[in-house]
């Protein structure tokens, strides 16, 4: 899945924490599906089949767990619903950005530092 990666210095535990707590606070509904692997979901399925492109459905995943030089590693991994269209997926895309954007503040914004952020 396409998705962004952001490497910060912020212990593992505590970008585990901010990984449930961001998208919480977007109205996102958030599981912990394995230990360090959550699920991020907005919409309804159902709407967006029926509907198509004027629902988004975000059906995201977030992993935390850190790298060999000991810093943390979040990335988000965003969903691609190829039966809503350019439009719908283009509106995925846009709700995926904003929150990746929003975990990198929030990281910034408890005194620790973005060492590398990749979007693909």
């Amino acid at each position: 899945m396409p998705g962004t990666q952001y490497i910060t210095n912020m212990p593992a535990e505590q970008l585990k924490h901010l990984a449930i707590h961001v998208p919480g606070g977007m109205e996102y509904a958030v599981s912990e599906v394995a230990p360090w692997q959550l699920a991020v979901t907005k919409g309804s399925l159902a709407a967006s089949i029926f509907v198509g492109a004027f629902v988004a459905y975000c059906d995201f995943k977030v992993h935390v767990g850190t790298v060999p030089d000991g810093n943390s590693q979040l990335v988000l991994e965003r969903n691609t619903p190829w039966w809503t269209g350019f439009i719908g997926v283009g509106r995925v895309k846009t709700k995926a950005r904003e929150l990746a954007d929003a975990y990198g503040n929030a990281i910034l914004s408890q005194g620790f530092q973005v060492l590398h952020r990749a979007d693909n």
